[in-house]
């Protein structure tokens, strides 16, 4: 008896795959800042640097890509190092925009996700695996014509998709 052969099927995915291109790691990073430690604190704060005693602490509660930005975020303040007191405020947004550029270097990726989250950000930064703010931070950031192009004319494009049934005739 013979049988047909099994045709292998691609499980559907939500995005293309990868979804974010050439990955970062930032537990890596972290791992290679040996000379300071990893603590927990409730509350407050989704992560938070302390010079002195040489610690990083990350809000209990976080899920895994609130940890992943939040860690990368630290991480960019130890290497960086401690800033004179009158310099914080534009120390964190310099941090914010290099940790949301860093996670989410692609902004087809960013389109795609926002496209298939239907402009939920809540779902696209789940799909990016980097925590709300992290993705608020990028498209707050981004400075060159052609990206910020590109990202309008992809959500553009599927606000008129969405506008329209498989005909292509207007939905009312």
């Amino acid at each position: 008896m013979t049988t047909a052969p099994v045709k292998a099927t691609t499980p559907h995915l939500s995005a293309a795959t990868p979804t974010v291109p050439a990955m970062i790691h930032p537990w890596r990073r972290f791992r290679d800042l040996a000379h300071f430690k990893l603590r927990w604190h409730e509350g407050g704060d989704l992560g938070f640097t302390d010079f002195e005693s040489q610690t990083v602490s990350l809000r209990r509660g976080l899920n895994q890509a609130g940890r992943r930005s939040t860690i990368l975020h630290e991480c960019l303040h130890v290497e960086r190092g401690p800033v004179p007191e009158g310099l914080a405020a534009r120390e964190e947004l310099r941090v914010r925009k290099l940790a949301a550029q860093m996670l989410l270097p692609d902004i087809r990726a960013i389109a795609d996700a926002l496209a298939w989250a239907e402009g939920d950000l809540e779902a696209a930064a789940d799909e990016l695996w980097v925590d709300v703010p992290t993705l608020r931070d990028r498209l707050r950031f981004i400075s060159h014509p052609a990206e910020r192009a590109y990202l309008q004319a992809r959500l553009e494009e599927i606000s008129d998709h969405h506008g329209h049934d498989q005909d292509g005739e207007a939905t009312a």
